[in-house]
């Protein structure tokens, strides 16, 4: 029987580099697996997405390591192939926050994750794209959202996923305030905000961003979160105590939509899966439902 054809990316600096200590070890898992593996390390930014895109027709299989930059760009990659030609995609997280990991259930230990990258368990998960450019989790802008990649990763290294909420919370009190018109296929609206995020997932930057179980990351719509600008201690006590608890205030407007469109005055720094997503005044945000199989945990 011919060998499955894998390729593994990974990213030698994510997180604590913890993937150059385990690589014989996992490879070890890939062979055991009966594949035939070509192996990538990415030297610089979106590397990963040029490799997927020219190259990953050829396989059956790409496994990719590190944080949810490396799997963004992958992602990303995967999005640019044909439908029909997209190989399914294994996820070992050695990132700090791996918020999608989370999502599906992978352990936060390496070679847990490469056992599972490396069988047969898999699902077709959604993937957002906001003006052209592809996301596996979230879109976003204003407070928090320039925190992962503006953090210097040995900060991300000392103090994990409590960089994130300390950078934000640092942030909170003097961020600036935009005005948006929001538009989904249900309701139209205004509203001064700090934040907001079109999210695939429960947990963004390590925050439980939803008290509800039913937020699903197969079924073709977004949640959207957006922080009114609070105009007092009282009201920004309230949108601290939703950043940490997940439970919804008159502070937080939720909406659950497949497409989400965002106009500002001006142009607005975003962020997709952390990574820089450019400056915009209009964000068309579409969900493409089930677009890429990724494996998972049980």
């Amino acid at each position: 029987m011919e060998r499955e054809k894998v390729l593994f990316i990974y990213n030698p600096h994510a997180g604590k580099g913890t993937m150059k200590n385990k690589l014989s070890d996992v490879m070890e898992i890939f062979m055991r697996a009966d594949f035939e593996v070509t192996v990538y390390a990415t030297m610089k930014q979106q590397e990963a997405t040029e490799i997927v895109r020219e190259t990953g027709a050829d396989y059956q299989r790409i496994i990719c390591s590190g944080g949810d930059g490396t799997l963004h760009e992958v992602t990303y990659g995967l999005m640019e192939l044909p439908e029909q030609q997209r190989p399914r995609c294994g996820y070992i997280p050695t990132g700090t926050v791996n918020d999608f990991a989370t999502g599906i259930k992978l352990p936060k230990r390496i070679l847990k994750a490469a056992e599972i990258a490396a069988g047969q368990a898999s699902h077709a998960y959604d993937v957002g794209e906001m003006n052209g450019q592809y996301f596996t989790y979230v879109a976003a802008f204003g407070a928090f959202t320039a925190v992962s990649y503006e953090t210097s990763q040995a900060t991300k290294n000392m103090f994990g996923k409590t960089a994130y909420l300390l950078e934000g919370v640092s942030q909170l009190s003097s961020i600036k305030s935009v005005r948006v018109s929001v538009t989904t296929e249900d309701e139209t609206w205004e509203e001064d905000c700090i934040l907001g995020m079109i999210t695939n997932a429960q947990s963004v930057g390590g925050l439980k961003l939803f008290k509800k179980k039913n937020v699903k990351l197969d079924d073709g719509y977004f949640d959207g979160i957006f922080v009114r600008t609070p105009k007092n201690p009282l009201e920004l006590n309230m949108v601290m105590n939703y950043l940490l608890s997940g439970q919804p205030n008159q502070q937080i407007h939720l909406l659950h939509s497949t497409q989400v469109q965002i106009e500002t005055e001006e142009e607005v720094a975003y962020t997709l899966d952390g990574e820089n997503g450019g400056v915009h005044k209009k964000a068309v945000i579409t969900n493409h439902k089930q677009a890429i199989t990724y494996f998972h945990g049980l």
